[in-house]
């Protein structure tokens, strides 16, 4: 679903990222680790077109999307949650939720927002509230339904566990992993390493300096692994 190759992204031609290479399939649950400033964040927001790429080349699905803005990427079916969940705190859920499904047709929007009251039913209770009154976990189950309005095919998803009780991140991790059972859809989750939840999780990366770390060098990059 998703093919990264090769690639070199960064800020005001600086590069952060240097010769990525990744790839996640339909149906797959990636959580991809990093310290912060390892360049996760930078990954997932070149893949979602808001950082420029200098060299190499993005794929979803059959489609070279390495030069496409990021409203074009939606539209192809990329959701995004981003860190701090970003929510609307002034409007309702259902505006909140309606926002997110601005590139679809109005026919089908009443679907996707029954969709997502199945995803987190807390939500559906939740519809005509506020969503700056939420709880933090609920916000952070609002940024991912949003995400989900479009009815993605990839969903980029960062540091969801940011703030959140241990029970409320399990729910959010079983949700997405649900996500990608049921729907078929690629998930890739940037995540702190002491907040991974390795048994949602079909395979695990590390990013440091930019760089996927190969796996036999894994062992030494994860704090608190390797030899003591």
């Amino acid at each position: 679903m998703l093919t990264v190759h090769q690639l070199i992204a960064g800020y005001s031609g600086q590069a952060v990222l240097h010769r990525v290479d990744l790839e996640v399939r339909g149906g797959e649950v990636i959580s991809l680790l990093g310290a912060n400033g390892a360049g996760k964040s930078t990954l997932l927001k070149t893949v979602m077109g808001t950082v420029p790429v200098i060299a190499g080349s993005i794929r979803l699905g059959d489609q070279d999307i390495t030069r496409w803005p990021a409203h074009r990427r939606v539209a192809a079916g990329i959701g995004f949650s981003p860190e701090g969940r970003r929510i609307f705190a002034n409007l309702t859920v259902e505006e909140n939720l309606l926002i997110g499904a601005t590139s679809m047709r109005k026919a089908h929007r009443r679907d996707q927002m029954s969709y997502a009251a199945e995803l987190f039913p807390i939500l559906g209770e939740r519809i005509g509230q506020r969503a700056g009154t939420l709880s933090g976990g609920e916000q952070q189950m609002l940024a991912v339904a949003r995400a989900m309005m479009t009815k993605p095919q990839l969903l980029l998803v960062e540091e969801p566990s940011q703030g959140l009780a241990p029970m409320v991140v399990d729910h959010i991790y079983e949700t997405l992993r649900g996500i990608a059972a049921d729907s078929g859809v690629a998930v890739l989750i940037a995540e702190q390493f002491q907040q991974v939840r390795e048994e949602f999780s079909d395979r695990i990366l590390v990013i440091d300096k930019g760089q996927i770390v190969p796996d036999e060098e894994l062992a030494t990059a994860i704090p608190g692994e390797g030899s003591a």
